[in-house]
């Protein structure tokens, strides 16, 4: 099921691509757009032990560029979590949705450097069930990142950032067992760092590492209209 999923948003998110060129080749109002994929692990806490989880995404976002100084955005997509090492929930793989409005700003904006600055709310909702037990998890994550973009050449860049931000999820466990219990990840200072590679017609292609709230990799393809 989380496969099956999995590709769905990647159609999603091509065919949102292709719509969003289309409408952009009009004259509209600049627009940067993107597919992102990622995989990234946590350390969550339920105040008693260290709980290892994984967390998937496949989504598109989205950013209003009419102005450099503050470029309201939007990210949404699929999310499943697994590895939660909980023995109610053990088998079960949550599958959802998540959402996360974001404000951005170009602090710096040069050809060959490039800083913004990024605040977001993340709130993710996923569920899952098997013949005796069901579990709801509601993520909320707000973050702030700092990323520089270096240009090393015409069509490559260097990208390097900071991020600082914290982790609360409620997991709603019911059927032959009910419990509420709330995970954490205190608020954490963590970093990224990948290489960008210009496609031409203001087209994008990128691999982040991350490290710090979430350690893993993501995948994005962007065009700015």
């Amino acid at each position: 099921m989380g496969k099956k999923l999995y590709r769905l948003s990647l159609v999603f998110g091509l065919f949102a691509l292709s719509v969003t060129r289309v409408i952009a080749e009009s004259p509209t109002e600049p627009l940067d757009f993107g597919l992102h994929l990622s995989r990234l692990t946590t350390e969550l806490s339920d105040n008693q032990r260290a709980i290892h989880t994984v967390v998937r995404r496949a989504g598109i976002a989205s950013f209003d560029m009419t102005t450099r100084s503050l470029q309201p955005g939007i990210a949404l997509g699929y999310a499943s979590i697994s590895d939660t090492s909980q023995p109610l929930s053990a088998g079960l793989e949550p599958q959802g949705f998540y959402i996360a409005p974001a404000l951005r700003s170009a602090v710096i904006n040069t050809r060959p450097f490039t800083v913004t600055l990024t605040g977001s709310y993340l709130y993710q909702h996923t569920r899952d069930s098997n013949a005796t037990q069901s579990v709801t998890m509601e993520w909320h994550q707000p973050q702030l990142d700092l990323d520089a973009l270096w240009r090393l050449s015409e069509r490559a860049g260097l990208t390097v950032g900071g991020q600082y931000g914290r982790i609360d999820i409620d997991e709603k466990i019911s059927g032959a067992v009910n419990q509420t219990i709330t995970l954490k990840r205190r608020a954490t200072l963590g970093s990224r760092a990948g290489l960008e590679f210009d496609l031409g017609n203001d087209g994008q292609v990128g691999l982040l590492l991350h490290r710090g709230i979430g350690d893993g990799v993501e995948i994005y393809f962007q065009r700015r209209f």
